[in-house]
């Protein structure tokens, strides 16, 4: 059992059944302690009380809010209010990636600086904002809010984290986290092993052999497969013919890439378009 503060920041990445109550002692209540402020937006109000909230998509965070904001008091007559952004967040289950696998179960993260807190701060009081109003745009302004606050949650715990070998530490390697972050900018294929290693001021051989250490593959793996993954993104929200997507993915024919597809998704090209 953890003791959250204002300001506190938690997330289960990886889903998981979870409760926030306002004192230990007292029961965790049915997720059914949840009412709706107004049938067309996300506000919920949170009744008086222990709240259960059971974590069933593909993750969950606290103090933001992507679906819903909720605000409880701990009492009546208790003039102090606290506000809980809480949301849900999803991903391609089917897509088997490293940083996927590297999210761990759970992170709380607190600002520890004055300029964390006013940045922190400022984030939050926006969402809590445009969660509030109707606004236009404002599910779209509020779903990007999240993403960032999001990612600035997985900044601090990379930050944080102990010393480890795994992907989320080589995201902010000086050496393999700038061979990870030229292959995710690529606009065509003009990477290599060799010149990732050079990028990287690094000989080919420790390049290699730390790439897999940190990443779990080989550069060479890890750059068709995300050239693919770029590959299905389009395939799946644009309308770029077969050939340019295919040659953009370092593919000469169609054919050729179309294999590629059905090895690395288990599925064919056209399929990917159909599900778009």
């Amino acid at each position: 059992m953890l003791q959250l503060q204002a300001g506190d920041s938690v997330a289960f990445p990886t889903g998981g059944t979870h409760w926030i109550s306002d004192s230990p002692e007292n029961l965790d209540l049915d997720a059914t302690n949840v009412i709706k402020v107004n049938d067309d937006e996300g506000l919920m109000l949170l009744k008086t009380g222990a709240i259960s909230i059971s974590a069933t998509d593909s993750g969950a965070w606290g103090n933001t809010s992507q679906q819903e904001a909720a605000t409880a008091g701990d009492s009546p007559e208790d003039d102090q209010v606290t506000i809980l952004l809480s949301g849900t967040l999803t991903y391609d289950s089917s897509i088997n990636h490293p940083f996927l696998e590297s999210l761990p179960c759970f992170i709380q993260t607190r600002p520890t600086t004055e300029g964390e807190r006013q940045r922190h701060e400022a984030l939050t009081n926006l969402m809590i904002e445009e969660s509030s109003t109707l606004y236009p745009g404002q599910r779209l302004i509020v779903d990007h809010l999240a993403e960032v606050f999001f990612v600035q949650l997985l900044r601090e715990h990379m930050r944080n984290a102990k010393h480890s070998n795994d992907y989320m530490t080589a995201l902010s390697d000086p050496h393999i986290g700038v061979a990870l972050n030229l292959i995710h900018k690529e606009t065509d294929p003009k990477w290599t092993v060799e010149s990732l290693a050079e990028a990287s001021a690094m000989g080919r051989t420790a390049f290699t052999q730390k790439f897999v250490n940190m990443v779990g593959e080989t550069p060479k793996s890890y750059l068709t497969n995300t050239r693919l993954m770029k590959a299905k993104a389009k395939l799946q929200n644009t309308n770029e013919s077969m050939i340019s997507i295919a040659q953009g993915a370092g593919y000469a024919s169609e054919a050729a890439f179309g294999k590629a597809i059905k090895k690395h998704f288990n599925t064919t090209p056209g399929k990917l378009r159909k599900q778009s």
